[in-house]
């Protein structure tokens, strides 16, 4: 039994060892892409959580599960996001790519009859932008990333045939990457460019608790708490082609004082950075209705907490320079102010066979992001989300689920300056989203 075990966690932790990108998501930064089946009904699975996703989605839903369960995923995310100026003369795209997600989940109910174990890998959170380096955005971004992965180990226990409790240890390894330009010219000369690039990473963690009630056959629901997990990230600011173009306003009279070689005594520069941020806590309830063997339909009403995203902060314990401290603290702090948000979906599955099932779903997601603070590093908005997808057991113990997402952002219109960019202008985004699940049951 511990080799059958051994194995699955290995076979786990092979799928999910290689680097991972991610693409813009809903609701800030989030990013949903547990499982294909999950999906296929509009993300809305807190209520049912029936296979292995549930380690994410209610853990308190493993103790539906028997014997041992591993489910393997993969995602492509295809993000598009236009901008076009207030006048309609300068018009930009960001880069188009792919993402690969790799997903993963094992639930065992360790041989009896009340308790499930339950781990999981995968990534809730992130995203990518990019500009590009000459774009009319450049001084605000041309590049950010937020690299995140996750792993969940998670309990549940079966306190009787209509109730079951689950708690759960959420770890979130994060990597930022933020790049953007430094103007040392005239407005719209390129060729004085320089160049501004900060990463940094670390590992933090949280909790969730969650809980599986069955009204009877046809009813069911569930309720998850997740905590909000503080980051504090260390690593480097780093700052090349510094030039001698006087563009640098010391004391804020509007007269040049120095430029940027001279400040920082060359053409590069780094030095250590330290920033805190929170991913929020959240609060999801779910319905799952069957009212027949064939049909089930599920509903989910998600509160997430983005208030805590108040305002983000560089220190530089290294650095004790004032000039170069005056540069480096232009704008800094960047206000925040994000809004505590509600996202809601539904879906649908109907079993056309007992090995063939087709499902549908929608979702909606509202923006935390105030405009007075949108930045085009993550350019989130409201959005609207339509799935569909089908599952289909290949054996008795081997199931392939696969599921298709589109994301409709609604236009938006920006008019600010934040952190020394021009952000005015409208944006508009759209995400093409594939998912394929295998669950070996055993």
């Amino acid at each position: 039994m511990f080799k059958r075990y051994f194995l699955s966690l290995a076979v786990l932790l092979a799928f999910l060892y290689c680097p991972v990108v991610f693409a813009a998501g809903s609701g800030g930064y989030r990013v949903e892409v547990p499982d294909a089946a999950a999906v296929g009904k509009g993300s809305a699975f807190t209520g049912e959580a029936n296979d292995p996703s549930a380690v994410y989605y209610n853990p308190a839903g493993m103790t539906q599960l028997k014997g041992n369960n591993l489910s393997l995923g993969l995602s492509i995310i295809q993000p598009k996001s236009d901008y076009v100026n207030g006048a309609g003369t300068i018009k930009n795209k960001m880069g188009r790519d792919s993402f690969l997600i790799p997903e993963g989940f094992f639930v065992t109910d360790l041989g009896t009859k009340d308790f499930a174990l339950g781990l999981g890998a995968m990534s809730s959170w992130g995203l990518v932008t990019d500009w590009g380096q000459t774009s009319s955005l450049r001084y605000s971004t041309t590049r950010a990333e937020i690299a995140n992965q996750d792993y969940l180990i998670t309990t549940a226990y079966k306190v009787n045939d209509q109730f079951s409790l689950a708690l759960g240890l959420d770890i979130d390894d994060s990597n930022v990457d933020k790049q953007k330009k430094l103007q040392q010219g005239p407005a719209g000369v390129t060729a004085f460019d320089g160049n501004f690039k900060l990463k940094g990473s670390d590992t933090a963690a949280g909790f969730r608790i969650a809980g599986l009630y069955k009204l009877n056959d046809q009813n069911q629901f569930g309720l998850m708490y997740r905590s909000a997990i503080q980051h504090k990230y260390k690593g480097k600011i780093h700052l090349d082609g510094l030039n001698t173009n006087n563009v640098v306003d010391l004391n804020g009279d509007g007269t040049p004082e120095s430029n940027y070689q001279g400040i920082f005594g060359g053409a590069s520069y780094q030095t250590e950075v330290v920033s805190k941020a929170t991913l929020p806590d959240s609060l999801v309830l779910g319905y799952s209705f069957k009212p027949t063997n064939k049909w089930t339909f599920n509903a989910d009403l998600e509160w997430m907490n983005w208030s805590v995203v108040n305002e983000e902060e560089l220190a530089y314990p290294s650095e004790s320079d004032p000039s170069r401290l005056a540069v480096l603290n232009n704008g800094n702090p960047v206000a925040r102010d994000w809004q505590s948000v509600i996202s809601a979906a539904v879906g649908a599955q109907y079993d056309v066979s007992d090995r063939f099932r087709v499902r549908g779903g929608y979702y909606h997601h509202q923006s935390p992001v105030p405009g007075d603070n949108w930045e085009p590093n993550l350019p989130d908005t409201v959005s609207h989300g339509i799935t569909t997808g089908f599952g289909y057991d290949i054996r008795k113990d081997l199931t392939l689920d696969l599921a298709w997402s589109g994301i409709y952002y609604m236009p938006r219109d920006i008019d600010n300056t934040v952190n020394g960019g021009n952000n005015n202008g409208t944006y508009k985004q759209w995400t093409n989203l594939l998912y394929a699940t295998m669950t070996y049951k055993f």
